[in-house]
């Protein structure tokens, strides 16, 4: 009887209802981004490692190693700051809306002239502008309603308060209720998170810079040992600079899990 080979799972990205959406869960990194991230890995992995133990071998071997752990650590980098724009311009979508339901307009009249408002203060290029532009085509090219659209684009977006929105949305239309005041009352929700973020990030901005210096405390001891030639080989030396190197990683990596606060 043949082993069956166990395969990789093949990430299946969430493309939404129209084929064209795009899976903000998942971050699928350019080959320009994908190389960006290794060079910088194993620039800063080999020179970090060479000046700390001024070995080549095996700086070479912690390079390549920090290039594999570069692509995780840009990708999620990148991921999360997506997910911030996605909601900061989520937030401004909402204002333009809410303005769009106050004058009267119906919703499919808002969400043009939400797109129409997002084209001149985001770009056309802009997450929300392009999931404007997508949703619009939908509604009136190819007969998809709002609410669908908005449960697809929420589905997708792995955002809380998009998925709660899009959820109330649909409620308010289907027993006529004040969608402007939904739209508002979420808009003022999301500010608020916002600007509680922006408080939290304040006070933790200097930990966060000690932490920055700590990371670079072993490589700048050594080399200054070296520039005054008090450096020493052996292999005791050498099991107390990994005992010593252990211990700033796993207080940096604490530090940064402390640090990080979400709300």
């Amino acid at each position: 009887m043949k082993k069956g080979k166990t395969k990789k799972e093949k990430v299946v990205l969430n493309r939404g209802i129209t084929g064209a959406g795009i899976d903000y869960s998942v971050y699928v990194l350019t080959p320009a981004e994908k190389i960006f991230a290794m060079v910088v890995g194993l620039v800063v992995g080999f020179g970090a490692c060479y000046l700390y133990f001024g070995v080549t071998s095996v700086s070479l071997v912690v390079g390549i190693i920090s290039a594999l752990v570069a692509i995780r650590v840009f990708r999620k980098h990148w991921q999360d700051k997506r997910a911030n724009d996605l909601r900061i311009q989520f937030r401004d979508m909402l204002e333009s809306l809410s303005n769009s339901f106050t004058v009267g307009k119906n919703a499919s009249g808002a969400f043009r002239g939400a797109y129409d408002d997002m084209l001149v203060e985001h770009g056309h290029k802009a997450i929300i502008t392009r999931e404007l532009a997508l949703l619009n085509a939908a509604h009136s090219n190819q007969g998809y309603e709002i609410v669908e659209l908005l449960d697809d684009f929420a589905d997708r977006s792995g955002s809380d308060d998009i998925r709660s929105f899009a959820g109330v949305f649909r409620v308010c239309t289907e027993l006529a209720g004040d969608v402007g005041k939904v739209v508002r009352e979420t808009r003022d929700m999301i500010n608020d998170k916002i600007e509680v973020e922006l408080e939290i990030q304040t006070m933790v901005t200097g930990e966060k810079n000690q932490l920055r210096i700590l990371a670079i405390m072993p490589v700048l001891m050594a080399v200054l040992l070296r520039l005054m030639n008090l450096g020493s080989s052996g292999t005791l030396v050498t099991v107390v600079k990994f005992i010593a190197l252990f211990i700033f990683v796993f207080a940096y990596w604490l530090g940064t899990r402390i640090t990080d606060i979400k709300v």
